[in-house]
Parts: structure tokens; sequence; C-alpha cells
């Protein structure tokens, strides 16, 4: 065999033949540490099968066998993205002397160019880091940019929450409860995405950027639209209305406002949407609304027939003198300024600014804003919690108040088990967003059923953790509350008054400052 000698002594040879290696020993003594020792002086030596050497040298003598390869002296690897190019060096030690380092790297340079290598060369890099059996970063791509998602600015709900304020003995309570907008306001935008910046690869190809996604916007197409203009997608009102979300879906219902009173002139109001009354209420007339109602009236209300907002919250600016005749219902909160001789059923929070006077009260938590709130008399049921700075007064009125209460070791179980929910239906809308946007990018004919398909499911989807984060923050509220059911008292509680919480009753014969009553553990506690 005609090879071409790499190393020869006494003991072995080492040949070569196109690029396969071989090995021939000649006689015995030669041990495989000294093998190494030479394999390491000739980098360019890429063993292949470490059985054929050792039975070569430890079997000698023996004749040729093959053991390995010659590795390039400049090895050019691409990464699959081109953004990299990297290089190997298998070259003799002479190869780095100084009088033949020019030469080498303008092999090296060579070889790139012969691999498509032409953007990006890092010449300061590989002249720094040249050396045998290590990976030189020879060239370096323009990674793309992506571009920016669109982004959605959406109509912010006015925080729902009373402000009081006391000047010149004049008691201010004032609530937006009801967000009123006219034909063609804006309701929200979506400002279209970024195309992004083009990359360049170590082979001078251009890279595609990936345009930003396109997000949903949500909204009721029956009284919401939809505008170009310019970058933007704005959604304006189709209707005069009330803004409203469902889940993450705006829309706008119906608004009934009434410029005076409710009186003979309207009669009694029965609407399917929310309901303003710029003035008051008249004795013995009723107000009914699936949505919110407001009564901005400043003498507020008298003996009224029924207010009930079937599905909302309902906020008298006034108060309510009620005469033992009004009768006032919400499936979620109530606000007013004071309330005197009525009754009040709430499924949410009862808040009232100043006092409670002589009626029959029943709600979730019944909360006295101010640092004067009183009660005094009447009947105060609720499900959690009781807060007032005087309950009773120096007449000593007789008043009960009944917290229900809640046994706070099921209510732990019943958070976990909606938490558990709530991130299995973010998990759930999280795959839905994604497929929207999918739909959105490939958007055809063909596939607007399903698209439309897919936003009904998302706006389902964020229903589901609306309704469940509700629940979630009624079930921390009670969590919050001492024991199983509390009385807070933040100033005075005067006698005659009688606390019942989870059935069982503490009547309080003298006057207290600043306590909280609870049950707890079969006893009453207080802090």
């Amino acid at each position: 065999m005609n090879n071409d000698v790499i190393y020869i002594s006494d003991k072995i040879v080492i040949t070569k033949k196109g690029n396969e290696l071989y090995i021939e020993s000649l006689k015995k003594g030669m041990t495989m540490d000294e093998f190494n020792v030479i394999i390491r002086s000739h980098p360019e030596i890429k063993i292949t099968n470490f059985l054929a050497v050792k039975n070569v040298i430890l079997e000698a003598p023996k004749s040729l066998e093959k053991f390995g390869e010659l590795r390039e002296r400049v090895a050019v690897e691409i990464s699959k993205d081109e953004l990299k190019a990297i290089i190997v060096l298998s070259v003799g030690e002479d190869d780095f002397k100084k009088e033949n380092i020019k030469g080498l790297y303008n092999e090296i340079m060579a070889k790139l160019k012969d691999k498509g290598v032409i953007f990006g060369l890092k010449q300061a890099d590989i002249l720094m880091n040249i050396k045998n059996g290590v990976q030189i970063v020879a060239a370096e791509g323009l990674s793309p940019v992506p571009g920016f998602d669109s982004v959605i600015n959406m109509y912010v709900l006015n925080e729902i929450k009373p402000k009081i304020s006391d000047e010149d003995k004049v008691d201010f309570y004032e609530l937006d409860l009801i967000n009123k907008v006219n034909k063609g306001d804006w309701l929200g935008e979506r400002i279209d995405p970024s195309p992004g910046k083009p990359g360049t690869s170590v082979l001078g190809k251009v890279i595609p950027a990936p345009r930003g996604k396109v997000l949903p916007l949500l909204y009721d197409r029956k009284t919401v639209e939809e505008f170009r203009e310019g970058i933007r997608t704005v959604l304006r009102s189709r209707q005069i209305g009330a803004v409203h979300y469902d889940g993450d879906r705006i829309g706008v219902s119906n608004h009934l406002e009434i410029i005076k009173n409710v009186d003979f002139k309207t009669g009694n109001v029965n609407f399917d949407g929310y309901i303003t009354v710029k003035g008051s209420i008249e004795d013995s007339f009723s107000v009914v609304a699936s949505k919110d109602i407001e009564v901005l009236g400043e003498y507020g209300v008298g003996s009224v027939k029924e207010i009930i907002s079937k599905n909302g919250s309902i906020y008298i600016k006034g108060g309510v003198v009620g005469k033992n005749k009004a009768v006032i219902k919400s499936e979620k909160n109530i606000y007013t300024k004071f309330v005197s001789d009525a009754k009040i059923i709430s499924k949410g929070s009862l808040n009232i600014a100043s006092y409670c006077i002589n009626s029959d009260i029943e709600a979730r938590e019944v909360i006295l804003d101010s640092s004067n709130g009183q009660i005094i008399g009447g009947n105060i049921k609720a499900q959690i919690k009781i807060v007032s700075s005087i309950i009773g007064s120096q007449s000593e009125i007789r008043t009960n108040l009944h917290v229900v209460g809640f046994e706070r070791d099921n209510l732990k179980s019943d958070l976990e088990e909606v938490l558990k929910k709530i991130e299995e239906a973010k998990n759930n809308m999280a795959k839905l967003k994604a497929q929207i946007i999918y739909f959105q990018d490939d958007y055809t004919d063909e596939s607007a059923n399903g698209l439309q398909k897919l936003n009904d499911d998302y706006i389902e989807a964020c229903e589901k953790i609306k309704k469940l984060g509700d629940k979630r923050n009624v079930v921390i509220d009670c969590l919050r509350t001492l024991g199983e059911g509390e009385i807070r008292v933040l100033k005075k509680m005067f006698p005659n008054t009688f606390l019942t919480i989870r059935d069982n009753t503490l009547e309080i014969r003298e006057a207290t400052l600043s306590v909280s009553h609870y049950f707890l553990d079969g006893e009453w506690k207080q802090k």
C-alpha cells in the first residue's frame, strides 16, 4: 500500500491514504500514554476506532489497520439559523509561528468564502483566539427584530368607590355608578402591530422579521362597531347607553335617563338596562331595572313602593326616608347617604355614608363608611360582617345586629377549588387566544366561521373567569373577617344592643369603646 507517512519511529508507523489513517506496530514497547503524546502533537488526526489502536500497540508487531481519518485543517460549521459561522482548526504547530500566521489566516478566510460566509466576519476575534481544537466564532449574522404586538387600549369603567367628605357641615356622598356614552363615542382601539426589522445571515441572506401579533378586539357587534383610522382599529358606540363588560367583551346597554322625577308623568318604570333618575322617585312609585340604577337627587327618596335592580347595583345619592314603606333590592351592591325606616335587601354590600335608623337590612356585609357612621334601632342582618363607628344610641333604643356567619374550614376548601378552576380557565383562555391570533394571521373566508366560534369561546372563558374571580373575592373577604363572623365597632356601642353571630346572642349592657366582637370555637371573643 503506497501511503504517505505522517509519523514513524522504531515502534509504530502512522500513514495516510487519501483521508484515511492507518497504524502499524513494528515491535513491542510502546505504551498508550506515549501514543497519546504523539496524537496531541498531530491535531489533524481524528481517531475513529480506539480498539484498533489498542490491538495494534499491545499485540505488536501487527500489520496496517485503519484507525482514523484526517480532520479538515479549517473546519467550518454554519448554524441552522445561519446566524453563526464557527471554525475549528486542526493544523500543525508550525502554522502558528509568526512567519506562518498570515498564511493560516488567509487560509481561514478562503475557506469561509468557499462556504459562502460573507457577512458579519469577525477578523479580530479570529486572530485573537486562533488555536487548535477550539470553536471560534468567525462570523455572526444580524438577528431579525420581531415586530411589536398590537397595542389595545380600552374604555376604563369608573371606580365604584364612594367619595365622602365633610365640608362646611354639608356631607357629600358621590359615586360614579353608570358609565354613560353617546352614539359614536370612543370605546377602545387597537394599534396595528409593527412589521419588525429583518436580519442578515452570515451567508448574506435577508432573514424576514416576524410581524407582531394581531391581538383580538372583543366587543358586542350589536352595540359597538369598529372603524379603520390610520394605523388604528377604533371601537365606537352604535347607540346612546351605558358601557359594560361581559368578561373582556365591551358592550353598550340601553340607558334610560329621567331628567326630573319619577312621578305621575312618568308612571312606574320597568326597564331592560340602566336607569338614571336625575331627580327623585315620588312616594308610592316604583323603579325596576335589569342593570344598575342611580338616583341623583340631593334629597334622595321617601316612601317609594320599591326600587329593584335585578342584575346590578343601586346608588341613591341623597339617602332613603322610607316611612316604613320603602323596599329596595339589588343583586349586587347598594350605596346611599343614609337610611331611615326602610327595608333593604342586597346580595352584595350595603354601603351607607352616615346613619341607618330603625330599618330592616339584609346584605352580605353592612358597612357604614364615614367616621360618624351610626346604626340606631332596627334589625341588621349580614352574612359576613357589620362595621360601623357607632352602634345604638344614648337613649338605648333596642338595636339588633345579626351575622349569619360561615364555616372557615369549608371556605378554605372552597377557595382552593375556586383557585384551581381559575387556573384551568386561564390556561384554556390562553390556548383560545393563541388560536385566535393564528387564525387572524392566516385569515381566509373559509376560516371566518372558525374564527367567530373561537371568539365566542374566548368570551365565554373570560366571563367564566370573571364569575370565578368574584366568587374568589367574596371567599377571601370572608376569610379576612375575624372568627366565623364579625361585628366591628370603630368608636362606641351603647347598651340595649343585641349581637347575634351563628345563632349565639350577646346582649350589650354597658357602653363599650372600639371593639370587634366575633364568634370562634364555640365562644364569643373580642379584639
